[in-house]
């Protein structure tokens, strides 16, 4: 990188460091630590939150998926946007979640199940989260050796692992430094600089293009794999409408499960706060997803159209020396750099960095605070001091960091990284997304119905991913072969398993749905009392039954398509009914043109199905209108998030002040 590319990167990132220092004074209690003292506001939330859940990572894994099968498969996400929007909106899972007071999942299961499933869960829980977690590193690794050219060995030893241990150690600084405080407010800053940069990179790109040359990558393939045309990817391998359907229904009944995040899940000032930040991600999503897509058309166009062959020859003769999957991984990112001018592909090194800091410091967080939390304590079942229990929080989150050092330096991956996350994920998913819809919404949902799903996915679940590492489907495979050798299946599958893992954590995660239900019905006597838990009814506050009470007379159809609740002033329902519009605008086309194509596949005489050119056309459109809302989004949340975040830091002031705060705030559950 040139000297000006560096100076940007370092200039935001001493910026960062000193805001980081200045916020530590902020940091004085568990609740602070846990949740930042539940003092974020919704732009705060929606912002940091956002940023924590990017990471380099999935940059990556959405560009490997994109060379894999181009923006076919990315067409189906529409119809996952509409349906995961309205849930958003809806507040599905979060609100209940928010209104249990709980600060972890695992501290919910013990109050709608059992101490003993809470205890199994949390370890459960944080043993799927760092192995999910443990490839990051090297991930995030590996491209910046690329990116920057480093040597691929340093006094003998490998350059990767040096760049994960000084990535790994700075995110440990910040997240066991200051706990959630410090981690809303790095994430806060690293979002406001992503806001601009990634507008300014994504604009860039398109400029560096002609249309043609994104015609000629992207309707390359052969009928059958189609890089535009989502109705013809019949043989398209891995990353086809079944990922798609699979993924979308996993994501749906696993709705909120994840706790890779899960500090901001307890961080907002109250649930509408919460719900608001959901609801407001739709929005701030415009200018990430707008340079994601930028940067894998681009980095596609590159590798795929014969003007820029040298170049893509380059950027796979930099990346020849390393295993084929991380080959596979890298690719994309190495493409478009070396085709950046001076400036911007220090901005993009920035953004990049940013992506992997904020996700490794806030996983680190979660599953460090979450071994402490839902298995320590809860074991040991006694009150510790404030200092003891900051203490053992801050050890855990430097065993998690260990930890993922080792796993990333150790685990050689045989899949997609798609398909690891998914595997990974199912662990704790599988079980966990029956248990918390079930146990918020379902009365008879019972103890032992999710104790059942809890033994029948965990098993299964790390049998899966001991079939995605290359030696462990190796050794499987040569067992398979004692018992069927001349099986031309398991002969032509020589590093990968020949059942993806996608179709495999769909048959865990059914199992495991009926087992929850199955038992549910066999052990319930007497249905629980869900009013308690999640303190309405009855167990209300005076405030909250008068909010009950008015949000009774809404239509059902506000509160389910506009999120609509008698706390929404008029400025939240501009902000509810422009995100709804807008994701139902695109769920609209969606379902009108994919309507469309499946009546002319039925009667082509009468209909004609969409051509390649009409697809493409319809991509440009979307980029269009991405392009002309990213600058707007990029500075709307700019400026709210900012409000917000000195808004965090007078809210905490005067609390210290005041010492108002709640020592017993600690994630304990009482009677």
């Amino acid at each position: 990188m040139h000297w000006i590319d560096w100076l940007i990167v370092l200039a935001s990132l001493v910026i960062l460091a000193v805001l980081a220092v200045r916020s530590m004074k902020y940091m004085r209690k568990v609740a602070d630590f846990l949740a930042a003292d539940r003092a974020g506001g919704r732009y705060l939330i929606t912002s940091a939150d956002g940023m924590a859940g990017i990471g380099l990572i999935s940059l990556v894994a959405y560009a490997q998926k994109f060379r894999h099968a181009g923006w076919a498969i990315f067409w189906w996400n529409e119809m996952a946007w509409l349906v995961l929007t309205i849930l958003s909106i809806s507040g599905f899972v979060f609100y209940r979640y928010r209104q249990t007071r709980a600060f972890t999942m695992a501290q919910f299961f013990e109050m709608r199940y059992d101490r003993r499933y809470r205890i199994v869960m949390g370890i459960v829980c944080w043993f799927s989260g760092i192995v999910n977690y443990g490839i990051f590193p090297a991930i995030g690794g590996r491209f910046f050796v690329s990116f920057l050219g480093l040597p691929e060995k340093v006094w003998g030893i490998p350059s990767y692992p040096l760049v994960m241990f000084l990535f790994l150690g700075g995110a440990l600084l910040i997240s066991a430094g200051g706990g959630q405080v410090l981690n809303m407010v790095t994430d806060a800053i690293q979002a406001l600089f992503t806001y601009t940069m990634c507008v300014v990179v994504a604009i860039t790109v398109l400029c560096m293009f002609h249309i043609d040359d994104f015609r000629t990558a992207l309707c390359s393939n052969p009928s059958g794999r189609s890089y535009i045309n989502p109705f013809d990817t019949a043989n398209m391998p891995d990353f086809n409408i079944w990922f798609f359907l699979i993924n979308l229904y996993m994501c749906v009944v696993g709705y909120g499960s994840w706790q890779g995040n899960q500090g901001y899940a307890a961080s907002a000032i109250n649930p509408h706060e919460a719900k608001m930040g959901n609801i407001l991600s739709t929005w701030r999503k415009i200018s990430i997803t707008h340079f994601n897509t930028v940067f894998a058309l681009g980095a596609f166009t590159v590798l795929l159209v014969p003007r820029f062959a040298d170049t893509a020859a380059n950027a796979l003769n930099s990346i020849a020396h390393l295993p084929a999957a991380v080959a596979d991984q890298m690719q994309m990112p190495m493409a478009i750099s070396l085709l950046l001018p001076i400036g911007i592909k220090g901005m993009f090194a920035a953004v990049l960095f940013y992506y992997m800091l904020s996700t490794d410091t806030t996983y680190i967080h979660s599953w460090g605070c979450i071994f402490v939390q839902d298995i320590v304590l809860p074991i040991y079942h006694k009150p510790v001091s404030q200092k003891t229990h900051i203490l053992l929080l801050r050890l855990s989150l430097a065993c998690v960091a260990i930890f993922a050092f080792f796993f990333s330096w150790l685990f050689q991956q045989g899949d997609y990284i798609n398909m690891f996350q998914m595997a990974t994920g199912g662990i704790f998913n599988a079980a966990a997304g029956c248990a918390i819809i079930g146990g918020l919404y379902w009365r008879r949902a019972t103890r032992w119905a999710a104790w059942a799903a809890l033994c029948v996915g965990v098993p299964l679940a790390l049998f899966n991913i001991f079939l995605m590492d290359v030696r462990g489907w190796h050794w499987m495979r040569e067992l398979l072969l004692t018992w069927f050798p001349t099986n031309q299946t398991l002969l032509n599958a020589v590093d990968k398993c020949p059942i993806g893992a996608a179709y495999r954590s769909l048959t865990i995660l059914l199992l495991c749905e009926l087992s929850y239900i199955t038992v549910s019905f066999l052990t319930c006597k007497k249905p629980f009392d869900l009013d308690k838990m999640l303190h309405r009814g009855k167990y209300a506050d005076e405030a909250s039954r008068k909010l009950e009470q008015s949000n009774s007379a809404i239509p059902w159809y506000k509160r389910l398509f506009l999120g609509f609740d008698n706390e929404f002033t008029f400025g939240d329902k501009i902000i509810s009914v422009s995100a709804s519009c807008w994701a139902y605008f695109w769920g609209g086309a969606f379902l009108f043109i994919s309507g469309w194509n499946v009546l002319g596949w039925f009667f082509p005489n009468v209909i004609p199905m969409w051509p390649d050119s009409w697809w493409f056309n319809w991509l440009m459109f979307y980029l269009t209108m991405f392009t002309i809302l990213a600058p707007i989004t990029a500075v709307w949340m700019t400026c709210f998030t900012i409000r917000d975040l000195k808004n965090m830091f007078k809210l905490l002031d005067e609390r210290q002040k005041n010492n108002s705060q709640d020592d017993s705030d600690d994630g304990t559950v009482r009677e």
